[in-house]
């Protein structure tokens, strides 16, 4: 009995259908896999799932969390720490997916891996503030209840993390300060990166990394298209670091960003917003509200008639309800997955370009390559250098995939099929696949 099937039993219900799953099953098809070896790539080696008994502002409060360790034939797991009231094992295991697949095709020696810990931190808020255990505002209580969680979390796995077998990074919910809890809790600074300035192996440019890669890939696409950055408009979901920093790389690039979209609200000015000015503002308030200029919802920000559309909040945001309305003419996936599987094939049959997560949010775990190879003994890093390693890696996996979009592949499946050949490979010289 295969180990999926055994996940599969033990948790008690059957992996749905996922995006990163159907497009596997294509590619090998293509690429002429057999079936039983595909599903060896897309299942997980190994599943952890652990109750965190967490005590906060005097409480214990108990949490589920779950780390999926995928594929490590190309090098250890590797993938940040989603903390989300809606995190799944199954959304978990799709992410470290994608991430097996996003390593092989940046060609970095690293797997394929992913935590997940469920909690609703405004509701844990709300109880906190009813029952007279915290006062002050939301954010701040967000930071001390995260700190809690992840000092619990990284007791209960230290040892994976000191092993370097698991190296964890930033996701949604999670960053820097998080990540240094983990570092105190190993004292080994390549256990984990996305570390904060100043600590032993951290990296310049690291925080901007992934929100840098997107817009690179939004640029390098301009090039392609003859077209100047001055010349072309860009809409942005989420205003994390993804959305934030590639808002402001793309602002100083000249491309005017024309609405922006978060769980506060959105903005919009069709003349271009003030990325620097707006930015002050987000970091003062906390929130778009209050700002100058019109108003604007999710809704509206997907029928903007922008040349780029730049989901970088979560994943499945357009789906087969709202992909016949997007008003622009390429998606850059800045998220994981933003774009569900039956949206895909809606927006190729209208004739929008989706630059793929797989590609266009790398950026981030190029980086966190980089930070790790430097804490174990390579070479110190500046900001530029970090940047310029991003710009040469995602120009070899233009370079990887372009053969593959001459034939007429979109560049999701070129990527695709790119990074299960290189895992595919792998597997097969490690003894880890039969020939």
């Amino acid at each position: 009995m295969k180990l999926g099937n055994r996940l599969e039993e033990y948790v008690g219900s059957k992996e749905p259908q996922t995006r990163s799953g159907m497009l596997l099953l294509e590619s090998a098809k293509r690429l002429r896999i057999s079936p039983e070896d595909v599903a060896e790539v897309i299942k997980p080696y190994t599943v952890y799932i652990q109750r965190l008994p967490v005590p906060i502002m005097g409480k214990v409060v108990n949490l589920i969390s779950g780390i999926v360790l995928h594929n490590r034939a190309r090098g250890p797991y590797k993938g940040g720490i989603r903390i989300a009231k809606d995190v799944d094992i199954w959304e978990t295991t799709e992410l470290a997916r994608l991430m097996t697949l996003k390593t092989a095709l940046a060609d970095i020696g690293l797997g394929g891996g992913k935590s997940g810990i469920s909690v609703d931190l405004r509701a844990l808020y709300a109880a906190m503030v009813k029952e007279k255990r915290f006062g002050a505002d939301f954010r701040e209580f967000s930071r001390i209840a995260k700190a809690d969680i992840i000092i619990e979390f990284a007791d209960h796995f230290r040892w994976l993390f000191s092993q370097r077998h698991y190296i964890p990074a930033p996701d949604m919910g999670s960053g820097e300060e998080e990540m240094v809890r983990i570092y105190n809790a190993t004292l080994d600074p390549a256990s984990v990166t996305g570390k904060p300035d100043g600590v032993e192996g951290w990296l310049p440019g690291r925080t901007e990394a992934t929100g840098y890669g997107v817009w690179y890939a939004a640029i390098k696409d301009m090039e392609r298209r003859g077209r100047a950055p001055e010349q072309c408009t860009a809409a942005i979901q989420g205003f994390g670091k993804v959305g934030m920093y590639a808002a402001q790389f793309l602002y100083q690039s000249g491309v005017r960003v024309i609405g922006i979209t978060d769980l506060t609200g959105g903005v919009y000015d069709p003349e271009g917003l003030d990325i620097t000015d707006l930015t002050k503002h987000y970091a003062s308030k906390g929130a778009f509200k209050g700002y100058k200029t019109r108003n604007l919802t999710h809704q509206r920000l997907f029928r903007l008639k922008a040349d780029y559309l730049i989901p970088a909040a979560t994943g499945h945001v357009i789906d087969s309800k709202n992909a016949g309305e997007i008003g622009a003419k390429v998606i850059v996936e800045g998220a994981n997955m933003p774009v569900t599987y039956d949206a895909m094939q809606i927006l190729i049959q209208k004739g929008v370009e989706i630059i793929p997560d797989v590609y266009a949010n790398a950026g981030g775990v190029i980086a966190s390559n980089i930070e790790y190879r430097q804490a174990v003994g390579g070479d110190t890093f500046t900001r530029e250098m970090t940047f310029s390693h991003i710009r040469e890696r995602f120009d070899s996996m233009y370079e990887a995939m372009l053969p593959l979009i001459k034939k007429g592949r979109t560049m999701s499946e070129a990527g695709i099929d790119t990074a299960l050949l290189r895992v595919h490979r792998t597997m097969l010289e490690r003894g880890q696949l039969s020939r």
